[in-house]
Protein backbone atom coordinates (compact mmCIF):
# COMPACT_ATOMS: atom_id res chain seq x y z
CA UNK A 1 0.00 0.00 0.00
CA UNK A 2 1.59 3.32 -1.04
CA UNK A 3 2.83 5.62 1.53
CA UNK A 4 0.34 8.77 2.12
CA UNK A 5 1.14 12.12 3.43
CA UNK A 6 -1.58 13.33 5.49
CA UNK A 7 -2.86 15.97 7.77
CA UNK A 8 -3.21 16.16 11.30
CA UNK A 9 -6.52 16.97 12.26
CA UNK A 10 -7.98 19.61 14.83
CA UNK A 11 -10.90 18.96 17.35
CA UNK A 12 -14.22 19.99 16.78
CA UNK A 13 -15.44 23.66 17.25
CA UNK A 14 -18.81 24.72 17.84
CA UNK A 15 -20.09 26.76 15.05
CA UNK A 16 -23.78 28.36 14.81
CA UNK A 17 -23.92 27.06 11.28
CA UNK A 18 -26.26 24.15 10.49
CA UNK A 19 -24.97 20.83 9.29
CA UNK A 20 -26.50 18.94 6.46
CA UNK A 21 -27.50 15.53 6.28
CA UNK A 22 -26.87 15.37 2.67
CA UNK A 23 -25.92 11.77 2.84
CA UNK A 24 -27.63 8.37 1.83
CA UNK A 25 -28.33 6.31 5.31
CA UNK A 26 -26.00 8.81 7.04
CA UNK A 27 -27.01 7.22 10.34
CA UNK A 28 -26.70 3.81 8.84
CA UNK A 29 -30.32 2.75 10.03
CA UNK A 30 -30.76 0.51 6.90
CA UNK A 31 -28.20 -2.78 5.94
CA UNK A 32 -28.84 -5.28 3.30
CA UNK A 33 -27.04 -8.24 4.54
CA UNK A 34 -23.85 -7.10 5.20
CA UNK A 35 -24.04 -3.77 3.20
CA UNK A 36 -25.05 -0.70 4.91
CA UNK A 37 -27.03 1.03 2.35
CA UNK A 38 -25.68 3.47 -0.13
CA UNK A 39 -22.40 3.51 0.91
CA UNK A 40 -19.68 0.60 -0.36
CA UNK A 41 -17.30 -2.06 1.42
CA UNK A 42 -14.25 -3.94 0.80
CA UNK A 43 -16.22 -6.77 2.20
CA UNK A 44 -15.83 -10.10 0.15
CA UNK A 45 -18.55 -12.60 0.49
CA UNK A 46 -17.58 -15.91 2.37
CA UNK A 47 -14.13 -15.09 3.21
CA UNK A 48 -13.66 -11.69 5.07
CA UNK A 49 -15.90 -8.78 6.18
CA UNK A 50 -14.12 -5.89 7.71
CA UNK A 51 -17.02 -4.06 7.81
CA UNK A 52 -19.86 -4.99 9.76
CA UNK A 53 -23.59 -3.47 11.05
CA UNK A 54 -22.63 -2.18 14.81
CA UNK A 55 -25.36 -1.55 17.59
CA UNK A 56 -22.98 0.35 19.42
CA UNK A 57 -24.90 3.72 17.86
CA UNK A 58 -24.29 6.85 18.73
CA UNK A 59 -28.01 7.78 17.62
CA UNK A 60 -30.89 5.05 16.44
CA UNK A 61 -30.09 1.71 16.56
CA UNK A 62 -26.93 0.96 14.26
CA UNK A 63 -23.29 2.28 13.03
CA UNK A 64 -21.21 1.06 11.21
CA UNK A 65 -17.72 -1.07 12.03
CA UNK A 66 -14.47 -1.44 10.30
CA UNK A 67 -11.63 -3.94 12.02
CA UNK A 68 -8.89 -5.07 10.65
CA UNK A 69 -8.96 -8.65 9.74
CA UNK A 70 -6.75 -11.91 9.61
CA UNK A 71 -7.65 -12.87 5.93
CA UNK A 72 -4.44 -13.42 3.28
CA UNK A 73 -2.44 -11.98 6.50
CA UNK A 74 -4.38 -8.98 7.03
CA UNK A 75 -6.78 -6.95 5.39
CA UNK A 76 -7.94 -3.35 6.32
CA UNK A 77 -11.39 -2.14 6.31
CA UNK A 78 -11.63 0.43 3.17
CA UNK A 79 -15.80 1.88 3.54
CA UNK A 80 -16.76 5.05 1.29
CA UNK A 81 -18.98 6.27 -0.99
CA UNK A 82 -21.40 3.58 -3.55
CA UNK A 83 -18.87 1.99 -6.06
CA UNK A 84 -19.58 3.96 -9.80
CA UNK A 85 -21.72 5.99 -7.62
CA UNK A 86 -20.50 9.40 -5.85
CA UNK A 87 -22.57 11.22 -3.81
CA UNK A 88 -24.33 13.94 -4.70
CA UNK A 89 -23.92 17.64 -3.10
CA UNK A 90 -25.44 20.86 -4.21
CA UNK A 91 -22.61 23.19 -2.49
CA UNK A 92 -18.84 23.99 -1.33
CA UNK A 93 -19.48 22.94 2.57
CA UNK A 94 -16.96 23.71 4.40
CA UNK A 95 -16.26 20.20 6.59
CA UNK A 96 -16.94 16.85 6.58
CA UNK A 97 -18.32 15.80 10.29
CA UNK A 98 -19.21 12.36 11.85
CA UNK A 99 -18.95 10.88 15.10
CA UNK A 100 -16.73 7.90 16.13
CA UNK A 101 -14.85 5.68 18.39
CA UNK A 102 -11.40 3.79 17.72
CA UNK A 103 -9.81 0.78 18.93
CA UNK A 104 -6.26 1.98 18.08
CA UNK A 105 -3.56 -0.96 18.09
CA UNK A 106 0.14 0.35 17.62
CA UNK A 107 0.85 3.21 15.06
CA UNK A 108 -2.78 2.61 13.07
CA UNK A 109 -4.75 5.90 12.37
CA UNK A 110 -7.89 6.27 10.44
CA UNK A 111 -7.20 7.58 6.88
CA UNK A 112 -9.78 9.85 5.67
CA UNK A 113 -9.64 10.70 1.91
CA UNK A 114 -12.10 12.57 -0.13
CA UNK A 115 -12.66 14.11 -3.59
CA UNK A 116 -15.34 16.42 -4.51
CA UNK A 117 -15.85 17.63 -8.79
CA UNK A 118 -18.01 19.67 -10.63
CA UNK A 119 -20.82 18.71 -12.34
CA UNK A 120 -19.05 18.53 -15.73
CA UNK A 121 -16.59 15.48 -14.03
CA UNK A 122 -13.94 18.43 -13.36
CA UNK A 123 -12.03 18.31 -9.73
CA UNK A 124 -13.20 20.77 -7.40
CA UNK A 125 -11.48 20.25 -4.02
CA UNK A 126 -10.17 16.88 -1.89
CA UNK A 127 -9.51 15.61 1.84
CA UNK A 128 -6.65 13.79 2.77
CA UNK A 129 -6.10 13.70 6.72
CA UNK A 130 -5.60 11.10 9.62
CA UNK A 131 -6.96 10.68 13.37
CA UNK A 132 -4.57 9.72 15.24
CA UNK A 133 -5.67 9.29 18.32
CA UNK A 134 -7.68 6.25 20.29
CA UNK A 135 -11.38 7.48 20.99
CA UNK A 136 -13.08 4.91 23.44
CA UNK A 137 -16.13 7.07 23.72
CA UNK A 138 -18.07 8.37 20.46
CA UNK A 139 -15.81 11.52 19.69
CA UNK A 140 -17.55 14.57 16.92
CA UNK A 141 -15.12 15.87 14.42
CA UNK A 142 -14.54 18.35 11.67
CA UNK A 143 -12.60 17.58 9.12
CA UNK A 144 -11.90 20.78 6.66
CA UNK A 145 -12.73 20.85 2.94
CA UNK A 146 -9.79 22.04 0.74
CA UNK A 147 -10.98 23.92 -2.81
CA UNK A 148 -9.03 23.97 -5.77
CA UNK A 149 -9.00 27.79 -7.27
CA UNK A 150 -12.30 28.19 -9.47
CA UNK A 151 -15.86 29.25 -9.88
CA UNK A 152 -17.61 25.94 -10.19
CA UNK A 153 -19.43 24.51 -6.65
CA UNK A 154 -18.83 20.81 -6.49
CA UNK A 155 -21.35 18.30 -7.49
CA UNK A 156 -20.51 14.94 -5.98
CA UNK A 157 -18.38 13.65 -3.86
CA UNK A 158 -16.14 10.50 -3.21
CA UNK A 159 -14.95 9.09 0.54
CA UNK A 160 -12.64 6.42 1.40
CA UNK A 161 -12.21 5.84 5.22
CA UNK A 162 -9.53 2.90 5.89
CA UNK A 163 -7.00 2.31 8.77
CA UNK A 164 -3.06 2.46 7.83
CA UNK A 165 0.17 1.68 10.46
CA UNK A 166 2.01 4.44 9.76
CA UNK A 167 5.61 2.88 10.15
CA UNK A 168 4.83 -0.34 8.83
CA UNK A 169 2.22 0.29 6.07
CA UNK A 170 -0.05 -2.17 7.33
CA UNK A 171 -2.55 -2.21 9.90
CA UNK A 172 -3.19 -4.43 13.28
CA UNK A 173 -5.10 -7.09 13.29
CA UNK A 174 -7.94 -6.32 16.14
CA UNK A 175 -8.50 -1.98 15.45
CA UNK A 176 -11.38 -1.01 14.86
CA UNK A 177 -13.17 2.25 14.28
CA UNK A 178 -16.96 3.02 14.34
CA UNK A 179 -18.62 5.80 12.82
CA UNK A 180 -22.16 7.13 12.55
CA UNK A 181 -24.30 10.23 11.82
CA UNK A 182 -22.03 11.66 8.90
CA UNK A 183 -22.86 15.12 7.54
CA UNK A 184 -21.34 18.37 5.52
CA UNK A 185 -21.27 21.59 7.30
CA UNK A 186 -20.14 22.67 10.53
CA UNK A 187 -21.38 21.05 13.52
CA UNK A 188 -24.74 22.68 15.08
CA UNK A 189 -24.54 23.92 18.37
CA UNK A 190 -27.60 21.71 19.47
CA UNK A 191 -25.67 18.62 18.03
CA UNK A 192 -22.69 19.23 20.25
CA UNK A 193 -25.50 19.52 23.49
CA UNK A 194 -27.14 16.78 22.61
CA UNK A 195 -23.88 14.83 22.51
CA UNK A 196 -22.21 16.03 26.21
CA UNK A 197 -26.15 16.00 27.89
CA UNK A 198 -26.35 12.26 27.20
CA UNK A 199 -25.76 11.59 30.88
CA UNK A 200 -28.13 14.06 32.57
CA UNK A 201 -30.85 11.42 32.61
CA UNK A 202 -33.98 12.20 30.39
CA UNK A 203 -35.32 8.69 29.42
CA UNK A 204 -36.50 7.95 25.90
CA UNK A 205 -38.96 5.48 25.67
CA UNK A 206 -39.54 4.83 22.24
CA UNK A 207 -36.67 6.14 19.40
CA UNK A 208 -37.01 5.79 16.91
CA UNK A 209 -40.54 7.42 17.77
CA UNK A 210 -43.48 6.29 15.89
CA UNK A 211 -46.90 8.06 17.27
CA UNK A 212 -45.10 9.41 20.52
CA UNK A 213 -42.15 11.43 21.43
CA UNK A 214 -42.89 9.71 24.90
CA UNK A 215 -39.56 10.76 27.44
CA UNK A 216 -39.47 11.13 31.17
CA UNK A 217 -37.27 13.46 33.29
CA UNK A 218 -35.92 12.96 36.59
CA UNK A 219 -37.08 16.04 38.38
CA UNK A 220 -40.48 15.30 40.64
CA UNK A 221 -42.17 18.12 40.24
CA UNK A 222 -40.57 19.61 36.92
CA UNK A 223 -41.55 23.21 35.14
CA UNK A 224 -39.78 22.42 31.67
CA UNK A 225 -40.58 24.44 28.64
CA UNK A 226 -40.75 21.11 25.54
CA UNK A 227 -40.03 21.64 22.04
CA UNK A 228 -38.75 19.76 18.76
CA UNK A 229 -37.10 20.95 16.20
CA UNK A 230 -35.91 19.23 12.65
CA UNK A 231 -32.00 19.49 11.46
CA UNK A 232 -32.47 22.63 9.75
CA UNK A 233 -33.49 24.12 13.21
CA UNK A 234 -37.12 24.29 12.30
CA UNK A 235 -39.50 24.43 15.55
CA UNK A 236 -42.13 21.49 14.00
CA UNK A 237 -44.29 21.02 17.26
CA UNK A 238 -45.54 24.22 19.42
CA UNK A 239 -43.82 24.96 22.85
CA UNK A 240 -45.07 24.09 25.76
CA UNK A 241 -44.38 23.84 29.57
CA UNK A 242 -44.86 20.35 31.11
CA UNK A 243 -45.10 19.94 34.78
CA UNK A 244 -45.55 16.27 34.41
CA UNK A 245 -42.10 13.61 34.67
CA UNK A 246 -43.63 11.72 32.08
CA UNK A 247 -44.08 13.68 28.17
CA UNK A 248 -45.92 12.50 25.41
CA UNK A 249 -45.70 14.48 22.15
CA UNK A 250 -47.89 13.19 18.91
CA UNK A 251 -45.18 12.24 16.48
CA UNK A 252 -47.99 11.05 13.71
CA UNK A 253 -48.04 14.31 11.13
CA UNK A 254 -43.99 14.48 11.31
CA UNK A 255 -42.35 12.63 8.21
CA UNK A 256 -39.37 10.38 8.64
CA UNK A 257 -36.42 11.48 9.84
CA UNK A 258 -34.30 13.22 12.69
CA UNK A 259 -35.52 15.70 14.93
CA UNK A 260 -34.15 17.41 18.30
CA UNK A 261 -36.32 17.36 21.66
CA UNK A 262 -35.36 20.61 23.57
CA UNK A 263 -35.89 20.28 27.29
CA UNK A 264 -35.39 23.79 28.80
CA UNK A 265 -35.50 24.74 32.66
CA UNK A 266 -34.37 28.03 33.17
CA UNK A 267 -30.71 28.55 31.83
CA UNK A 268 -30.27 24.34 32.14
CA UNK A 269 -31.25 23.16 28.40
CA UNK A 270 -31.24 19.53 27.69
CA UNK A 271 -31.41 18.22 23.97
CA UNK A 272 -31.80 14.79 22.86
CA UNK A 273 -31.62 13.51 19.20
CA UNK A 274 -34.87 11.74 18.03
CA UNK A 275 -35.66 9.67 15.27
CA UNK A 276 -39.29 9.06 13.70
CA UNK A 277 -39.88 6.29 11.82
CA UNK A 278 -43.30 5.25 11.06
Amino acid sequence: MKKILLFTLCTISVNTLFAQYVFPNFSFENWTGAEADGWNSNNVVGLTTPITQSMDAHSGNFAVKGTVTTYNTWTAPNFGSYSGSLFQINQNYPTLNFYYKFNKLNNDVIVVTAQLNTATGYPAGFILAKITDAASTYTPIEIPITYLPGDSAAAEMGILIGIQDTVLNTASPGSYFIFDDFSLGWFTALEIEENNLTNENVVVFSNPATDFISFSVPEKNPDNIISVVDITGKQVAKSFVSKSSRTDIPSTDLSDGIYFLNIQNGENLRVKKIIVKH
